[in-house]
């Protein structure tokens, strides 16, 4: 069931037996315009998991959820495309498993409320010491993703890939933007994110979905300009490929390659796109898999993944330094080949199989369920389990080949570690 409850304020709620659980999202949605906004909401997420006038303390908050039979609370941020979302995420036990008469959905929902609209804040923004704590963390979290080589490269990829300074920075931001912020300015952002950001409520369990319209109320979010956000960012082709070095003493060095790929999200081509990738990259029986890591040990690990709102396929390897021509040009062999359609029937219907069998595992996910309700909604393009399996399994050969050959290598990223 969709409903809008006022103007920028959509709910939809899933109502299922499937678990015992009832989890709730809400979901402050924007189109960010500058980038300082990403670190911002990083922050925020940090800040609004932990305290709250009521609960002053992080031990607060855990004793209140520990009163409603254990539920769980978090905070997240995340981004597909060209939307940020700021997440709140409870999760509690349905009534009907409690062995007293409690309206948990009641508690939780009044429980959001003070996350959410009465943050611990004095007047002259967030509360001074929580906020030099978190943002201490937040710097500290910043700097040791450097040590994490793997994720480095893949950043580093991100970086010279993109055009647009919101698209190159890391989802948690930078230093040097969280430098700028104080506790009045981080407070005042948030007011903003309250009164115009888009927001999305999936609530999922098995719940009335008239009982919780009129108990959401309780919520006091206003209404807010509605606006139409664009999910899908879309990059021109680069004439040239950019290629990137840089040297580090490790034991591993890391090639690291993005492609263009103008497929998007629920596209007539997104299911052909997602089982080339199975096919190049993205499973245990890919090409890169067999041919650049186990046949010609070239890597150490060698994968690919497609990112639909971004229109961005990576392939991320680790080799020697000594085996990176090698290896490149191994990678662009495997994508040739499929372009080629050398893949057998067999091997396609394994992929789709592999495919399958991870959607239908996931349907067992109630937060995965949830988060696809959500990207759904932003597609404006919905459809059903049945629906999704069926377009997998219409797709031919021709169509994966048809797709390879939209695939263009944009950018190179070698993090070379000197070794031998």
């Amino acid at each position: 069931m969709q409903e809008e409850l006022t103007a920028g304020i959509t709910l939809n709620v899933i109502p299922t037996k499937q678990f015992k659980t009832t989890r709730i999202n809400i979901s402050f949605l924007t189109e960010l315009s500058e980038r300082s906004g990403l670190v911002m909401r990083t922050l925020l997420a940090d800040l609004l998991e932990t305290s709250s006038q009521k609960y002053p303390t992080q031990k607060d908050v855990a004793l209140e959820l520990s009163e409603m039979y254990g539920a769980s609370f978090g905070t997240t941020v995340d981004r597909r495309g060209q939307v940020h979302s700021l997440n709140f995420i409870l999760n509690c036990v349905n009534d009907n498993y409690l062995l007293e008469k409690v309206d948990l959905l009641a508690k939780s929902l009044a429980f959001l409320q003070e996350m959410i609209m009465r943050p611990l804040v004095d007047k002259q923004g967030f509360d001074q010491a929580t906020f030099t704590r978190q943002k201490q963390n937040l710097k500290a979290y910043i700097e040791a993703v450097k040590d994490n080589k793997q994720t480095y490269a893949a950043l580093k990829l991100q970086e010279n890939y993109f055009e647009t300074e919101l698209q190159k920075v890391p989802l948690y931001g930078t230093v040097a933007d969280l430098e700028e912020l104080d506790a009045t300015k981080l407070y005042h952002y948030y007011q903003n994110v309250i009164a115009t950001d888009q927001v999305q409520i999936v609530i999922s369990g098995d719940v009335d979905p008239v009982l919780v319209q009129a108990q959401l109320k309780k919520l006091d979010l206003p209404a807010r300009p509605k606006k139409q956000l664009s999910l899908t960012y879309q990059q021109a082709k680069r004439a040239v490929v950019t290629e990137v070095s840089e040297r580090q003493e490790l034991n591993q060095s890391k090639l690291d390659l993005a492609y263009r790929l103008p497929v998007s999200y629920r596209s007539k081509d997104h299911y052909a796109a997602l089982i080339f990738n199975a096919l190049f990259g993205g499973t245990p029986q890919s090409r890169l898999f067999a041919n650049v890591r186990e046949k010609a040990s070239l890597a150490y690990y060698a994968n690919s993944n497609f990112d639909p709102f971004r229109q961005l396929l990576i392939v991320q390897t680790g080799i020697k330094a000594t085996d990176r021509r090698k290896a490149q040009a191994l990678i662009a062999e495997q994508l040739v080949a499929l372009k080629n359609g050398e893949f057998s029937a067999e091997q396609l219907e394994q992929v789709k199989l592999h495919l399958l069998n991870a959607y239908e595992s996931r349907l067992d996910n109630q937060q995965t369920e949830m988060t696809r309700t959500k990207l759904d909604l932003l597609a404006q393009r919905s459809i059903s389990a049945s629906e999704w399996k069926k377009s997998l399994l219409q797709v031919t050969k021709e169509d994966i080949c048809r797709v390879a050959a939209l695939v263009e290598l944009q950018t190179v990223f070698f993090l070379d570690g000197g070794q031998s």
